[in-house]
């Protein structure tokens, strides 16, 4: 079973905090749906995002998600019919966006499907990996030297134990066609609450931020890091993007929020925040952040904020 360094408290009465300490900044809410992803693609900004389903699963299958453009919210392509659990991978001159087919009457499933672009209008849909009896919400991909590996977060596994629901299992590939499940030992982690996750390989790490469960139904975005799945560090700097009353202004880039919505978001209950994204613009020499806020209980909506590094220098900042 994975282990945390350090018994997971990692500062002492001499630690100091070094680099400054990372500065977000928080420009406000977006959008009234979730999840969003900012992602910069062949020299502009783009947002991965979903259709309207307020109606629930009985609207299902109007399910789809949406590309945007970043600063105008002018929809470009909608894809991944069928599936939930959106998220983005680039490689080169590709895009990809993964999603976890809806089974059985259920927003969750045991396929995950990955579409293919270059252009992000015209898309290619295949079957990424499938195993039978699992219930697998989001997933997140990202490459190393030795290879992909795709994160998947799951509430039941066949033959498998989930601890406290949601665990996270892994598997790799050299080609993103052929997959192996990393072994049960990898999953992360059973003895403490971890959902909406996202994951990056860079600095010969891999990082993982994710929500996490706090007393009294609180939930938070936490950072970690790991070289081999076993030994887990944990982010100086946590929570990351706890709600607070930035949280309630309204970005320049919102869509789709309006007045009714911005008047709802005033005084909402916000208990959370989660289903933490990320992207470097390099126009604006900034890395923007979407996250999710709400109460766990229906209500929520997307918030976006910026840091004046590259993605890699945040990661690696939180561990000085």
């Amino acid at each position: 079973m994975p282990q945390f360094k350090e018994n997971i408290i990692n500062y002492y009465k001499e630690t100091r905090m070094l680099n400054d300490f990372p500065k977000i900044k928080k420009t406000g809410a977006i959008s009234p749906y979730g999840e969003v992803t900012p992602f910069y693609f062949n020299g502009a900004m783009y947002r991965l995002g979903l259709r309207d389903h307020t109606g629930g699963l009985d609207s299902a299958s109007d399910i789809r998600a949406l590309i945007r453009e970043y600063y105008t919210g002018k929809i470009i392509a909608t894809l991944g019919e069928g599936c939930y659990y959106y998220s983005f991978y680039q490689e080169g001159d590709k895009a990809y966006v993964l999603g976890t087919e809806r089974q059985n009457g259920s927003f969750c499933g045991d396929t995950i499907y990955i579409f293919e672009s270059e252009d992000l209008v015209n898309w290619k849909k295949r079957k990424l990996l499938e195993r039978k009896g699992w219930k697998y919400y989001n997933t997140s991909l990202t490459k190393s030297e030795d290879g992909y590996v795709i994160l998947m977060e799951a509430s039941e596994g066949e033959g498998e134990e989930i601890g406290v629901p949601f665990t996270f299992f892994f598997a790799k590939s050299k080609d993103m066609v052929n997959w192996e499940f990393m072994p049960t030992e990898t999953a992360f982690s059973r003895n403490i609450y971890n959902g909406g996750p996202w994951m990056k390989y860079a600095n010969g790490y891999f990082y993982v931020i994710s929500v996490t469960e706090l007393p009294f139904q609180r939930y938070t975005n936490y950072l970690y890091r790991t070289k081999d799945f076993l030994t887990w560090e944990v982010g100086k700097y946590n929570p990351l993007l706890s709600p607070s009353l930035e949280d309630r202004k309204l970005s320049p880039y919102a869509c789709e929020l309006d007045s009714g919505w911005q008047e709802k978001i005033k005084d909402m209950f916000i208990a959370s925040s989660s289903d933490f994204d990320c992207c470097y613009d390099p126009e604006n020499k900034i890395t923007r952040m979407c996250y999710l806020l709400g109460n766990q209980l229906g209500d929520y909506y997307m918030a976006e904020a910026e840091i004046a590094c590259t993605v890699e220098e945040f990661l690696e900042n939180n561990f000085i």
